[in-house]
């Protein structure tokens, strides 16, 4: 069984005070569905005419596309944080697991509880190679165990010379939303309803996971997005059978999966008590 990696908050700061080198978000798993005889569940009234909100986690600069020449300046709004802390990371994208080349802590600009702007620079040196794909990656972590709560995360070409491109981000609409369950809420019996708005980078899929106390995947599928086109948002539900495990606090995760790369571009979570 799958498990995911939960780093308390302190060793959180403890690896970035140490710079490049820490854990970075992994690939995520293949989102291939399974055939089942049981009909996916159909969005509720409220999730299927919900408006999507401001990005939690919205990076303004760079943008999907833009080529970086050895340092980046990053800049963007975010929802409030555990002690407003986000962290922003550069990783390349051409061998696995995909190597941290930068990375730090950064504040939001905005009084605790509030939302607020945010910025870093980071240098980074792409070795031997002309030019990597990369990423860069902004999220925020629990104050409960460490784990990414948020996180976006936006497409580059990471260059050791030449011409820079700097394109603009995307509009700050979230692209994962989860409207069930709520914060807190306490799930039994072995089925986990969940649903929600959002985009799919890949044939509208996004993938849907249940994570317990110890940090193990107790339950994962995939869920195709009810938009009406490719590339467009919607609304999307499914049930996911979890277990066993051990009744605690848990975690639904909500990932777009990079279908160039395999990696998480995306992921949205709600906090919640599971038990068998």
């Amino acid at each position: 069984m799958k498990r995911v990696s939960l780093l308390t908050v302190g060793l959180v700061l403890a690896t970035l005070a140490c710079g490049p080198g820490a854990a970075v978000p992994t690939p995520a798993p293949s989102i291939t569905a399974a055939a089942s005889d049981t009909p996916a569940p159909t969005p509720s009234v409220a999730a299927s005419e919900e408006v999507s909100p401001a990005e939690a986690v919205w990076i303004r600069t760079p943008g999907n596309g833009s080529r970086l020449v050895g340092a980046v300046h990053i800049e963007g709004e975010a929802d409030p944080t555990f002690e407003q802390t986000l962290v922003v990371q550069l990783v390349a994208l051409d061998e696995e697991p995909f190597p941290v080349l930068a990375q730090q802590a950064m504040t939001i600009g905005a009084d605790v509880g509030q939302r607020g702007p945010f910025e870093a620079d980071l240098t980074f040196d792409t070795g031997p190679a002309a030019e990597r794909p990369g990423a860069v990656n902004v999220f925020a972590t629990s104050a409960r165990d460490g784990g990414i709560t948020h996180l976006a995360s936006v497409q580059v070409t990471l260059a050791g010379s030449g011409s820079e491109l700097l394109r603009d981000g995307e509009a700050a609409q979230e692209r994962i939303a989860i409207s069930s369950p709520a914060p807190g809420a306490a799930w039994s019996g072995g089925v986990a309803h969940v649903e929600g708005y959002g985009w799919a980078s890949f044939e509208q899929t996004l993938l849907v996971e249940i994570v317990d106390v110890s940090g193990a995947v107790v339950g994962s599928t995939s869920v195709i997005v009810q938009a009406p086109d490719l590339g467009f948002p919607g609304p999307f539900a499914v049930d996911v059978p979890y277990g066993p495990l051990t009744a605690g606090p848990g975690r639904v995760i909500v990932r777009d999966v990079s279908p160039a790369f395999g990696q998480t571009i995306h992921q949205a979570t709600v906090d919640v008590d599971l038990s068998p």
